[in-house]
């Protein structure tokens, strides 16, 4: 074998390649941690306390990037909360021993360091369950979400219980001052410390609740279809609204009005969302948020932050929930629609397919009756003449017998071929239609020979029995005869009555036949019977509908054809 021969490996990466790819990958790392820094500052520096919408932008982002960039996520994070840990010490001229703000590096690694990482344990837990924000948004996925935020709250808000012990100025009039729940609970400082995690818990969970759908919108290309109505709504219904709250909100301060006004917030919220699905929810969230924001900085609220921090984290879970469940039932009933829409569109082939089958059956009928007729009533009719002809010759040599045997046969071949020509073609039906046919034709003779009673009966507008297409006028025959040929064979009746209605609806003629009688059959012994599946067959072939009816006695049958009335125009 020659060396050239041999598969070649693909050439590795050069060690200048691979510097330039590190490069690169540095410089994108930079701009991720740049980026995150750019966003995490002013939103710190501008926030309102009570949401903490930077954890609820790193929690996004987290979701949202390759796990590669986390390490830059977390030093960006890092870097901007000592940016902002550093400004706000600069202007509340109080700065602390560890860079200028800190009571020390315990604290720095508690508030900067760790948080972060906590934060995670959220993200990590939705990529175990596989929760992307690149799926369509289900109503598993957003209850699994606002799990793995809770569970990062949870973790977020141990961390600050553990900061708190750490300061070590437990009872000090500062503590009081970050918890600012006194007023609500009471001095006591377990219930102190108890609605202090309550509020940094539900801080956080609203911060990512506002902030989390937002990541799922922004980094999907596909979830970006419905954002142009959605802004426009917004921009034209909920910003008035939010605004004509805030008037009205902040006009009378301190009275219950405000309550009130909350109720009707949350009720624009969830029309919000059913208008819109979740990203509705989201948007309406986020500005009846802000509005609140708005309202506890200038107005004087009848509610305590804890209890606002509860009305937004609760309306935000509910109208997120409820968001994303419009949004599966949209999803679920137009999938119900394309589904429908294929079926009908497949029952019009098998119907247009089985309408074929039934033409060309009756057109192989037609064809063979006329070659009964044609071939095999000639040839009859000279066989009878000839025989004849040559009956003095028989009866003069003493053969009368074998003549009147051969003339019999004869006769009794006839008749035999009239009855398959009737049964292919049924000379009356063109002779005489429809109604007249089973009235006065073949049916009625097949009834009475067989010592019953026969009744038949047509209401509706008679004219349009000639409006039938053959192929309609033959099967609806057809059904009227195999019906009345079990009652004859199997019902075991004294009567059997015929009735057909016909009539125009929906610019298609209907007609209506009921074959009825008054023996022992039942639906149970006509569900194996060869004669209910050639009704079948014709009755869906021709778009109509089969129905049996146990009578006690007897047994209805019961059958709908119908004609498009453009197929006889």
């Amino acid at each position: 074998m020659r060396p050239s021969d041999l598969p070649r490996l693909p050439a590795s990466p050069t060690a200048p390649a691979r510097l330039n790819g590190a490069l690169r990958e540095f410089g994108l790392g930079i701009l991720v941690m740049a980026a995150l820094v750019a966003v995490h500052v002013p939103l710190g520096l501008g926030a309102f306390f009570h949401w903490k919408i930077t954890n609820g932008v790193l929690f996004a982002a987290l979701w949202c990037m390759p796990r590669r960039w986390w390490p830059w996520l977390f030093a960006g994070t890092i870097l901007a909360r000592t940016l902002t840990s550093a400004f706000i010490s600069a202007n509340s001229g109080d700065p602390g021993v560890f860079l200028h703000y800190w009571p020390g590096p315990v604290q720095f690694v508690l508030a900067n360091v760790l948080e972060p990482v906590l934060l995670a344990t959220g993200v990590v837990l939705l990529q175990q369950w596989r929760v992307s924000p690149r799926e369509p948004m289900s109503l598993d996925s957003m209850t699994r979400i606002h799990i793995a935020t809770a569970l990062s709250a949870l973790a977020v808000v141990s961390k600050d219980l553990a900061y708190v012990l750490v300061d070590g100025r437990i009872g000090d009039v500062r503590l009081d001052r970050i918890i600012d729940m006194e007023p609500l609970v009471g001095p006591s400082l377990g219930a102190m410390l108890a609605a202090f995690m309550l509020k940094n818990f539900l801080g956080n969970f609203i911060g990512f609740i506002l902030i989390v759908p937002f990541g799922a919108w922004i980094c999907e290309p596909a979830h970006y279809s419905p954002s142009k109505p959605i802004i426009k709504s917004a921009i034209r219904y909920l910003l008035p609204t939010m605004a004509l709250y805030l008037v009205l909100s902040l006009s009378r301060p301190g009275s219950n009005l405000g309550e009130l006004l909350r109720l009707l917030l949350m009720v624009a919220v969830v029309v919000f969302a059913m208008r819109h699905g979740w990203r509705g929810a989201a948007v309406s969230v986020l500005v009846a948020s802000i509005a609140i924001a708005v309202e506890e900085h200038v107005g004087l609220p009848v509610y305590t932050p804890l209890r606002l921090q509860m009305f937004i984290a609760i309306t935000g879970s509910m109208a997120l929930l409820f968001g994303v469940t419009v949004d599966d039932m949209r999803r679920s009933t137009a999938l119900l629609r394309q589904a429908n829409a294929e079926a009908a569109a497949l029952t019009t082939k098998l119907h247009a397919s089985a309408l074929r089958n039934l033409q060309a059956e009756e057109r192989e009928r037609r064809r063979l009756a006329a070659d009964l007729h044609d071939e095999f009533g000639q040839n009859l009719t000279a066989l009878q003449t000839h025989l004849k002809l040559a009956q003095r010759d028989f009866v003069a040599s003493g053969r009368t017998a074998v003549v009147d045997n051969l003339l019999e046969l004869t006769r009794n071949m006839r008749r035999n071929i009239g009855a398959v020509l009737e049964s292919l073609r049924p000379a009356a039906l063109d002779e005489l239609g429809l109604y007249a046919s089973i009235e006065r034709g073949q049916i009625r003779r097949l009834v009475e020979e067989a010592g019953l009673e026969f009744d038949a009966h047509l209401e509706g507008d008679a004219r349009l029995l000639s409006m039938l297409a053959p192929v309609h006028r033959h099967a609806a025959y057809r059904v009227v005869q195999e019906a009345v040929t079990n009652v004859v064979r199997h019902a075991r009746a004294s009567r059997c009555e015929v009735r057909l209605r016909i009539n125009l609806r929906n610019d298609a003629i209907w007609l209506f036949i009921h074959v009825r009688d008054d023996g022992v059959g039942g639906v149970d012994g006509m569900r194996a019977n060869n004669g209910l599946t050639n009704i079948f067959d014709r009755v869906v072939a021709l778009s109509g509908s089969l129905k049996l009816a146990d009578m006690h006695p007897g047994l209805r049958v019961h059958a709908l054809i119908r004609q498009p009335f453009a197929e006889f125009e």
